[in-house]
């Protein structure tokens, strides 16, 4: 049965590359049919593939006693060309629409869907749009990352004064402002927000800052019996892991190993957490999925798609799962009406996180922190906010 699956997935998404303006599952009886905008160009063909692989397995759509089916659309990633296929996705029938959309392509995209009051579900990490009239964004947003991390920080760790040491650049800016609001209006305490050029090669006098002179300079051996105590209790540094591992291991240089750093989900990059484990008492930072998630509901699924696909499901295939089991249930209770879509899914046991959707087309989302300390990983769900 398993193999017998595994051929008939294969056909379809054969089917889809060949001819990717339009794809169908139409079997089995009357069902409701769904929409998937996304693109199929040669660029995004990999990344697209792992999204409808994680769609139509949340769908169930090769299940017999399901409801929906799934029709393909591609955007080829061009805002206009997307937005024809958004009309010829409406006068199919569709009745909700999921899309995979950059930036600009969302933009033109949520206005014409606002346009024909056609409800869509978004991934994308976009979220100066104009949502709402059933149009959602389920996605692991730069937003919901510090939500995360702050809350986990203050009401787990106890934290409650931080540094935010960020580069100069639009990454830096955005995730540095969400995390300074964030700690403040959480109560917290703001020591230190400190920016540097990208190209910045020695963090010395940005560390002296920091830590104090005293401490920079001290002969290590004086340090030993009585390590360095300081006035935070975090550094926040969003970074790739490459620049932040060199920052990390630099605050080490100058006598500060006992130091706990936060980051973005950009630190997930595999083994980031064995080169800086020398250099500091502890990492955290946010993810939006994990295989080492130990909630049943990410389990099952991590088993269903390695057994239906022979590989293991990434972050969008993850997403486009959980976007798939919310349509099955909002068919179920709801009749599939989107616009009752933020009254019945309150603390949805997602597989990118405990998801809620608002009146006003945002997501609250409960995601992973992943905590590191010596190297040695332990995931922790966030806790309630």
């Amino acid at each position: 049965m398993k193999r017998y699956l595994y051929i008939l997935y294969i056909l379809f998404f054969t089917f889809v590359l060949v001819s990717p303006s339009f794809a169908l599952l139409p079997w089995f009886g009357t069902r409701h049919r769904i929409g998937c905008l996304i693109p199929l160009d040669d660029n995004n063909k990999t990344i697209s593939l792992s999204v409808l692989k994680g769609l139509s397995l949340g769908m169930e759509v090769l299940n017999e006693n399901t409801s929906l089916s799934l029709y393909v659309y591609n955007t080829a990633s061009d805002p206009f060309y997307a937005c024809q296929q958004l009309e010829r996705m409406i006068k199919d029938g569709c009745k909700v629409g999921v899309a995979l959309l950059g930036k600009k392509t969302a933009q033109a995209v949520i206005k014409k869907a606002q346009e024909f009051h056609f409800p869509l579900i978004i991934m994308s990490p976009e979220e100066n749009v104009s949502l709402g009239n059933s149009v959602y964004i389920d996605f692991v947003t730069p937003r919901i990352q510090m939500e995360n991390l702050v809350h986990f920080a203050i009401r787990t760790l106890g934290q409650s004064s931080f540094v935010v040491l960020y580069p100069q650049n639009n990454y830096g800016y955005q995730y540095a402002f969400l995390f300074s609001n964030l700690v403040v209006q959480n109560g917290g305490k703001l020591q230190e927000v400190i920016g540097y050029p990208p190209n910045t090669a020695d963090f010395g006098r940005f560390i002296k800052r920091i830590i104090g002179s005293k401490v920079a300079e001290a002969k290590p051996e004086l340090l030993l019996l009585k390590p360095p105590s300081f006035s935070f209790d975090a550094i926040f540094i969003p970074d790739t892991p490459l620049i932040s591992t060199f920052i990390i291991s630099q605050f080490a240089y100058y006598n500060a190993r006992n130091l706990i750093f936060l980051g973005t989900s950009l630190w997930a990059e595999k083994g980031f957490a064995q080169k800086v484990k020398n250099y500091c008492q502890a990492v955290y930072y946010p993810i939006g999925f994990t295989s080492k998630a130990f909630q049943p509901w990410v389990e099952s699924f991590i088993e269903k798609y390695k057994n239906t696909f022979q590989t293991l499901p990434n972050y969008l295939s993850a997403q486009a799962y959980e976007i798939g089991r919310i349509l099955v249930y909002l068919a179920k209770v709801a009749n599939l009406k989107m616009e009752e879509a933020s009254i019945y899914i309150q603390n949805f046991p997602g597989v990118t996180g405990i998801t809620t959707f608002l009146p006003n087309g945002k997501i609250k989302k409960r995601i992973w922190i992943v905590e590191s300390k010596r190297g040695r990983k332990t995931i922790f769900l966030a806790p309630e906010f």
